[in-house]
């Protein structure tokens, strides 16, 4: 008896991990920790970055430092090129909000408030 009772046990034990849905070494199931960061289009990247510094020869600081901060924000995978273009969009944006802040314009100073705490990440 006791021996049909550990054979039993020992049958539903040895074919409850076959029967789980999810391995922990299961490719498909696994999330990929570089998905996460979102691959977008060199043109789209681009396309973005030069919106940002229209905005800021215009006189919207405070509008190009957020859309730009919004793409380090939102964890955008930059090429090495893009990200050069991304560096010198965000010095210039800073540099103009800058000046404006210097004449007293809130949305230079609101620009320069953004650049500063978004350093520190």
């Amino acid at each position: 008896m006791s021996a049909l009772l550990f054979s039993a046990c020992h049958r539903t034990a040895s074919t409850a991990p076959s029967e789980t849905p999810a391995r922990a070494d299961d490719p498909a199931r696994t999330p990929d920790p570089a998905a996460a960061v979102k691959a977008a289009e060199p043109t789209e990247l681009r396309q973005k970055v030069a919106e940002a510094r229209k905005l800021a020869a215009g006189g919207s600081c405070d509008e190009a430092a957020a859309r730009l901060l919004k793409m380090r924000i939102d964890s955008t995978k930059f090429s090495d090129k893009d990200a050069a273009a991304y560096r010198e969009a965000l010095q210039d944006t800073y540099s103009r909000a800058l000046e404006a802040a210097g004449k007293g314009d809130p949305k230079g100073q609101a620009a320069l408030e953004m650049i500063r705490a978004a350093r520190g990440r």
